[in-house]
């Protein structure tokens, strides 16, 4: 059983309509409720503070989903995560914050989850309708639900080292997002430091400010899953001269 196919979010994990705090008082009330469900110990909520420091858990379309840092990996109990909505916002530095999700994974199942919220929420107009609904239900039935799979579907991940000088900026990012956008049917997503990047677009790979010999998340969805990994993972390993 994949970890997408346990039970993550339960109804009660999902709490709406809340009125506009601080980013810090928004962390830490989901860490509490972590904290609650069993899934992290107390200490974890200060590795979440603390990783906020550092890099930003802004995931864009009005989504921030709040962790842990690598060394508060102990801490947690369970893969788990909770839902916070904010319909007026919080202000997240980077953009206005609506959803906050926290989470709680063990080992790698971080990559999995970060990839299908990345895939629910890349909508902008499905997240607007997300954090405005007043409806509980509809929020958790939408975010809980995992899509189901066929079977000319394949799901393919693979870490990858970043090579040239430059790293993944304009010009790198510019071929992978022309790429991807080519592929028919695939959903197609870089992660670093558990933040995530729809391929098909150039600010979002940006803003990954991923350098050379930074090492990246794969994950490919759909026809053809290995030969498209493959073609990303060319790009990410060619030098920048020789694209």
């Amino acid at each position: 059983m994949s970890v997408l196919e346990q039970q993550l979010l339960a109804r009660e994990a999902v709490v709406t309509g809340l009125p506009s705090v601080t980013k810090t008082e928004a962390i830490s009330f989901v860490g509490a409720m972590l904290a609650e469900r069993g899934h992290i110990e107390e200490p974890y909520i200060a590795a979440m503070l603390e990783r906020e420091e550092t890099v930003t858990t802004f995931l864009g379309n009005g989504v921030a989903m709040p962790h842990g840092t690598f060394e508060s990996r102990d801490e947690i109990k369970s893969t788990g995560i909770v839902v916070a909505q904010y319909p007026d916002g919080i202000d997240w530095g980077v953009g206005t914050a609506h959803l906050v999700i926290g989470l709680a994974a063990v080992g790698d199942d971080h990559v999995a989850i970060l990839s299908h919220m990345a895939e629910v929420l890349q909508d902008e107009d499905v997240a607007t309708e997300l954090w405005t609904t007043t409806d509980q239900e509809h929020l958790y039935s939408v975010l809980s639900t995992v899509p189901q799979d066929d079977d000319e579907s394949d799901v393919v991940e693979r870490s990858v080292e970043i090579s040239g000088e430059g790293g993944l900026h304009a010009r790198p990012a510019s071929f992978l997002v022309e790429y991807a956008k080519s592929v028919d049917g695939a959903a197609i997503t870089i992660t670093k430091d558990g933040k995530v990047a729809k391929a098909t677009s150039i600010m979002s790979v940006l803003s990954l400010g991923a350098v050379a010999n930074d090492v990246v998340e794969v994950s490919v969805e759909g026809e053809n899953a290995e030969a498209v990994a493959d073609e990303i993972e060319r790009i990410l390993t060619t030098p920048e001269g020789e694209l």
